[in-house]
């Protein structure tokens, strides 16, 4: 019940009410002790009165929270229909809205009707119980920090794009370091006169001033084919959605002027220190100029930032240099030095670059300590392998070992060098791979993300024809006194630099030349090469099956895809696709198939036009411009043929 209290007013009507009643006493009381009574008694009556009223304003504590809650609700009320901050009273368990203020009723309104819209708060507020209480929203085009109090049935919210635009600002500014580098430099002015390579500096210079003034960004010359640049993030964006033009436009002018130039850059952003961003532009400047040149790497100061690649629209540019092969020897070398066992291990499905460059380099390793082994997998070998073990175990000259064996032998003391790849998921053995606490690569793909961490030396040279050039390279620098490379050894040396050309069809350099002349001087036999890699009946058989399979796509492409329940290995693939390549008016071939372990792979081949590296990227697998694949799990030979159709049309269409 609702207590009664005086008012002002009261009080002055109580006064002249005691006032009168003495007024009345004095007039009619003789006697002073009867005027004494009635005073005593008005004031006992008025401090009686007024000790009531003093009982009935005193409150209990949770009186006294309740009126304060109540007075706080109504401010704050009042505040709430004043304020940029919408508020939605619902019932969490009947989904309908109680109650709303002022602004939530301004953005949720129908434009045309100008109602309440009822039922996209309801949807919104479903969608907001099924994720996060606390989360950015969308309403329109502007950006909201909402949260949802279920127990209460409260949803408020209050506008974020200026925080927003803020962070996007912030993200814009960001430092960006990179390394611009220009491919083929040096071995393009190695015989030039003077005039002629100042001709050619002052092309780079004015192309690189024009793209520095274009974009505004600072730049540095600090070697005849290496600049420094800085600028942010909103730059390089800009340059990114524009798939970095410039090495195209470099390139094209280049030819104007009848120069084979291409431009590299290694380019990272993002928070931290600037030698730390510097550090990692230097290190995507390496990997872009060892997956070919003309490409851009690009990665972001965080630590487990991806890999971002733009470019690699010619064939492999960077030209090897005898010095640093020479320089790669003695550095391999030394290693090996250091370490009591060396294990080489080619990539799973042996071929016969991989089983050649591993047998040259376990005689390389030989010649510096007593235990080297070259390591296979019986279980998984093509007959060609098949009959390459064989006659090695007859002439017994190479320490065959198998992956068991290898897995036994192995201590902490061991090197594994991997040849004719760098991915740690197509190595021969995971497992011996991770017993070695350090690795050397040699290899002639692109490098890709999946690289070893531990590795201690990379020589890897994608302008070579394939591993077994670059061991049998290493081999002539080495120059070792005591023994040279038998007859077999050289032999399935040129066997890998065979299978890779083509029989000195494709990919071929005078240095190729070079290394086949060396390796012919040591009694390369083609007869026993022709042994060891003939062909059986049943290989062509079912090469021959794939082949009938093919179709034209976009004129100048094959693609041929195998049956979904009839396996083919690697070997039998790859040959497919070799095979279509050679036919009239073909850019590149592509052969999808299952593989007897169940995956879906493809190997793609290419002439000049076309880097199936680059597609195959995108499908998880790698390579180099023209030869290529990839293997991929749980997926149909048709759903992997629609992937890789629409790749490639992207890929003709930013063509």
């Amino acid at each position: 019940m609702k207590r009664f209290r005086f008012e002002t007013i009261h009080l002055v009507m109580i006064g002249m009410i005691v006032f009168g009643l003495l007024a009345i006493s004095v007039r009619l009381t003789q006697s002073e002790t009867s005027l004494l009574i009635a005073i005593f008694l008005a004031c006992s009556s008025l401090t009686a009165l007024l000790y009531f009223q003093k009982k009935s304003y005193q409150l209990s504590e949770d009186e006294q929270i309740e009126l304060l809650n109540d007075q706080t609700e109504v401010s704050l009320k009042a505040l709430l229909d004043k304020m940029p901050v919408g508020v939605i009273k619902f019932n969490p368990e009947a989904s309908e809205i109680d109650w709303y203020n002022p602004y939530a009723q301004l953005i949720f309104s129908d434009q045309e009707t100008g109602q309440f819209d009822t039922q996209v708060v309801l949807d919104l507020l479903e969608a907001h119980k099924q994720g996060a209480l606390t989360r950015s929203i969308t309403i329109g085009e502007a950006r909201y920090n909402s949260y949802m109090d279920l127990e209460s049935g409260v949803f408020y919210f209050f506008d974020a794009s200026q925080e927003v635009e803020s962070s996007q600002k912030t993200i814009k500014k960001r430092p960006v370091i990179g390394i611009m580098s220009v491919d083929n430099y040096d071995d393009f002015t190695d015989n030039m006169a003077d005039a002629d390579i100042s001709s050619i500096n002052s092309f780079i210079a004015n192309f690189i001033a024009n793209f520095a003034e274009e974009h505004a960004i600072f730049y540095r010359r600090v070697a005849m084919d290496r600049f420094y640049f800085f600028t942010d993030y909103g730059t390089l964006e800009t340059l990114m959605n524009d798939k970095f033009d410039i090495l195209d436009r470099f390139r094209q002018e280049a030819q104007e002027y009848e120069l084979s130039l291409t431009l590299s850059m290694g380019i990272a952003y993002g928070r931290g220190h600037h030698n730390q961003i510097g550090i990692i532009a230097q290190e995507n400047l390496n990997i872009a100029l060892v997956r070919g040149g003309d490409q851009v790497v690009l990665k972001e100061n965080e630590e487990h930032a991806d890999l971002m690649y733009f470019g690699g629209g010619t064939v492999s540019t960077v030209k090897r240099s005898r010095t640093r092969t020479r320089a790669m020897m003695s550095a391999i070398s030394d290693k090996i030095k250091s370490v009591d066992k060396v294990f080489v291990v080619g990539h799973r499905r042996l071929d016969m670059d991989a089983l050649g460059s591993s047998v040259g380099m376990q005689f390389f390793a030989s010649q510096l300590v007593s235990e080297s082994y070259v390591v296979y997998d019986p279980s998984d070998m093509g007959m060609d392998i098949e009959r390459a073990i064989e006659r090695l175990k007859q002439d017994e000259t190479v320490n065959l070992v198998t992956i068991s064996e290898a897995l036994q032998m192995v201590d902490y003391r061991s090197l594994l060098i991997m040849v004719d790849h760098s991915k740690i998921s197509l190595t021969l053995s995971k497992d011996l791979f991770d017993e070695c606490r350090e690795t050397i690569v040699v290899d002639h793909h692109r490098r890709d993300d999946d690289f070893p961490d531990n590795a201690v030396l990379s020589f890897i040279e994608s302008g070579a024809s394939s591993a077994a050039e670059l061991v049998t390279e290493l081999i002539t620098f080495q120059n070792a006194k005591t023994s040279k490379l038998n007859k077999l050894q050289a032999s399935l040396l040129m066997a890998g630099i065979m299978l890779d050309t083509k029989n000195f069809s494709t990919r071929v350099t005078s240095r190729t030349f070079d290394v086949a002349s060396y390796l012919r001087t040591l009694g390369s036999d083609s007869v026993e090469i022709q042994s060891i890699a003939a062909t059986d009946f049943e290989e062509y058989r079912q090469v021959n099956e794939l082949i009938l399979k093919a179709k034209p796509y976009k004129k100048r492409l094959m693609i041929a895809s195998g049956p979904e329940d009839v396996p083919y290995n690697n070997v039998i693939a790859s040959k497919a696709a070799d095979s279509l390549l050679m036919m009239a008016d073909v850019e590149a071939s592509f052969v999808i198939s299952k593989n007897p372990k169940g995956q879906t792979t493809i190997s793609a081949r290419s002439r000049n036009d076309v880097n199936v590296q680059r597609i195959m990227e995108q499908l998880g697998g790698g390579g180099h411009f023209n030869l290529a694949a990839c293997q991929c799990d749980d997926i149909a030979v048709i759903d992997l043929e629609a992937q890789l159709l629409d790749i490639i049309d992207q890929e003709v269409e930013e063509e």
